[in-house]
């Protein structure tokens, strides 16, 4: 820019050098130009001033850039397109960056942020009593769904949207507890009420350090006013796609591994097999995979879903198994307030045996034997709590069939989420760019499984 200005200040004085050439300041300026128009013949008619010919040179680049940003513009949505077509990633053109309708609201698409209404916000579990958690339902758009009655490969997998941060222009994913997203194929369909299939439940913690969860905990909900910048649905996990190195069947059984507010994608899962807690029981077919979730979090009151997990492993006793850790655990005697909120129906007592085994583990005791057992007056389910980390002895307790069941042609797939450094740990880091799964190591590695046969989310 000070290039340019430059060349039109000479240009403008030149011009007023032409009436007036005995001006001593401006004399060499316009004979050294009159000597360059003698050697370089015209090729206009009308160039007789001595500022046509400086004056030509500034409009012909500032035209050269407003073509080359015009082709840019006009080329990207067909490169986009061409791209997506060799990596079979194609995004539409109207999720292009260069998309008019970017700002639309009311709509849902996985690579383009568009306004959708929050339509309620309550602190999470108990809504009178602040909290790190709260219970979030975003409005959706009316938009064609699946079917419940579709084939089982397609309910196994795990589904989530992205919102992002306007001021920052930050995105971070969320994991829904129901998939009523778009195309969804879940069984949380059935029994669930027109209220129910148009919102998305988001469990969202606030973190101190977290301006994701801080933006959601402040917004208030207006269900007419378009306000959170979401894209989606992505899949965070399916069988589909992600197990083609283990045949791609549906596997005996599945372990997730997770830990903190990691225990949704376990929670979507689990109801896309077998249907919303206290709803309507579906029908599980014998083929359906066995689910067992080791769920750890630093302390009950910090526990997230508890009676609906409970309620699930009592409808499908012989298809869930639930197990908790908590590396701080009271007795039934000194649970807190916001302990009894966590549990909600559920009683928390001690186990029949009492006989205790201490390991250590990165210097803090381990129980291999449960100290509580969540149970209710309504059931026969116990839940075991055990005051400790997830430890490779509690894996290898877990996962003791695996090998036989693999002689019996029967597959089980492991799938890991939580805190990155838990899932360190468990099953060694992701790559560095978080978009490829990194080789197996940590304790189910050491434990002896095989690479395709751990997923971290």
């Amino acid at each position: 820019m000070r290039l340019s200005s430059r060349v039109m200040r000479r240009s403008g004085n030149s011009s007023l050098t032409a009436p007036f050439p005995c001006a001593p300041t401006k004399r060499t300026l316009h004979t050294s130009f009159r000597r360059n128009e003698q050697q370089a013949p015209s090729t206009s008619s009308g160039s007789g001033s001595s500022s046509s010919g400086p004056s030509k040179k500034a409009p012909l680049s500032i035209t050269n850039i407003l073509i080359a940003t015009v082709t840019i513009v006009v080329a990207t949505p067909y490169a986009l397109d061409l791209y997506g077509t060799v990596s079979g990633s194609k995004p539409s053109r109207s999720s292009s960056s260069f998309s008019s309708s970017s700002s639309i609201p009311g709509k849902l698409e996985p690579y383009t942020h568009h306004p959708l209404p929050l339509s309620t916000s309550s602190y999470y579990p108990d809504p009178s009593t602040a909290s790190a958690h709260k219970l979030l339902q975003i409005a959706l758009p009316s938009s064609p769904a699946g079917s419940a009655d579709a084939d089982l490969k397609k309910k196994l997998r795990i589904r989530s949207i992205y919102i992002k941060e306007p001021s920052l222009v930050i995105e971070r994913a969320y994991t829904p507890l129901y998939d009523t997203l778009p195309g969804t194929n879940s069984t949380a369909l059935i029994g669930a009420s027109k209220e129910q299939k148009q919102v998305l439940d988001l469990i969202v913690k606030r973190y101190p350090d977290g301006e994701l969860g801080r933006m959601l905990h402040r917004a208030r909900p207006n269900p007419t006013v378009p306000q959170l910048e979401v894209r989606g649905p992505v899949d965070t996990w399916s069988l589909e796609r992600d197990s083609a190195e283990g045949g791609g069947n549906v596997p005996h059984r599945i372990v997730m591994v997770v830990g903190g507010t990691g225990v949704t994608p376990a929670y979507q899962l689990l109801t896309n097999l077998f249907g919303r807690p206290n709803a309507i029981p579906a029908r599980v077919g014998g083929d359906v995979p066995k689910i067992d979730v080791l769920y750890a979090t630093p302390d009950v009151q910090n526990a997230l879903l508890l009676p609906q997990l409970y309620a699930l492993a009592e409808a499908n006793k012989d298809k869930v198994n639930i197990t908790l850790f908590a590396e701080n655990l009271p007795s039934p005697s000194t649970l807190t307030s916001a302990d009894m909120a966590a549990l909600g129906q559920l009683t928390a007592t001690c186990p029949t045996t009492s006989t205790r085994s201490w390991i250590p583990f990165f210097n803090k005791n381990s129980s291999t034997n449960a100290k509580l057992e969540l149970t209710s007056l309504m059931g026969s389910t116990k839940i075991p709590v055990f005051e400790s980390r997830i430890t490779q002895q509690h894996l290898e307790k877990t996962l003791a069939q695996q090998k036989a069941s693999e002689r019996q042609g029967e597959r089980t797939l492991v799938l890991v989420c939580g805190p990155d450094a838990m899932v360190d740990a468990l099953a060694g880091p992701k790559s560095r760019d978080g978009q490829t799964q990194g080789r197996l190591s940590g304790m189910l590695g050491r434990i002896g499984l095989r690479q395709e046969d751990v997923f971290k989310l």
